[in-house]
């Protein structure tokens, strides 16, 4: 059975929790100056207990002082749900995790499962031999030695975008696919701030004032078979198309997004 969740990355979305999900995701993936404030944290805990939802805390890619931002979001949430599902995209903070909040359920995010998200692949797709086209749907948590690892750091879930060109599993341990957005790359080079592109992309990391919550960039390339979405310092594209038996492939949780996750 396929358990529906749904990813809420701002406080003001909470509303569009409805009683279709059971389980509720909140938090952000791709950037450490989106982390929620403890206030926010708090009030999403609230209602996912309150409405008897099951509860998980995502994080994103972090620097010592996304670490020491996310210290106090970890203590707020073993406090109230000691045993919350937590999405580690940070080798570092699965290291914390696992010395200082042992009770928490351990879950390897989207930044660190990789795939072949490129689109371009699928120009490919149609003129390569089948073994390689198997190659383009798996991701690095189906090799033996990294399942092995992810086993023995804890790891319980694997967090998985809906690629375009299909998924193929080979891993014992049970994944969750995101929906529709999938993300394709990211950076700490935030592509949506004005100091970024004004004399011809400044390569830095600028200051920030949250351009990524006003703006959203379409990208078009003939090279490319679908529109890619920049938001913030992350790039998506679109994917509403789901595969058909996901408990072949050991999938047994959708994740629904119903805005871009930044």
């Amino acid at each position: 059975m396929t358990e529906n969740a749904i990813f809420i990355c701002k406080l003001d979305n909470l509303k569009k929790v409805t009683s279709e999900y059971s389980r509720l995701y909140f938090g952000n993936e791709f950037c450490q100056q989106l982390m929620p404030e403890e206030k926010a944290l708090s009030e999403a805990l609230d209602l996912a207990l309150k409405r008897r939802l099951d509860f998980t805390f995502v994080t994103p890619f972090l620097t010592d002082i996304g670490i020491r931002k996310v210290n106090p979001l970890l203590n707020l949430l073993s406090g109230k749900l000691p045993q919350a599902e937590v999405v580690i995209n940070d080798w570092g903070l699965l290291r914390i995790i696992k010395g200082t909040y042992p009770k928490f359920n351990l879950v390897l995010g989207r930044l660190l499962a990789k795939q072949k998200r490129g689109p371009r692949i699928l120009n490919l797709i149609k003129k390569v031999p089948r073994p390689m086209v198997e190659h383009f749907r798996l991701s690095s948590t189906d090799t033996s030695i990294f399942t092995n690892f992810l086993i023995n750091q804890g790891i319980k879930r694997i967090e998985l975008d809906n690629l375009l060109q299909g998924i193929e599993r080979n891993s014992q341990i049970k994944a969750s696919l995101y929906y529709p957005f999938a993300y394709v790359t990211t950076t700490r080079y935030c592509l949506s701030n004005p100091n970024t592109f004004n004399n011809g992309f400044q390569r830095a990391i600028n200051p920030c004032n949250f351009e990524c919550q006003r703006y959203t960039f379409k990208l078009r390339h003939k090279s490319m078979p679908v529109d890619l979405l920049l938001k913030g310092n992350t790039q998506f594209f679109e994917n509403k198309n789901l595969p058909v038996d996901l408990e072949k492939i050991n999938i047994d949780r959708l994740v629904y997004q119903p805005q871009i996750p930044l």
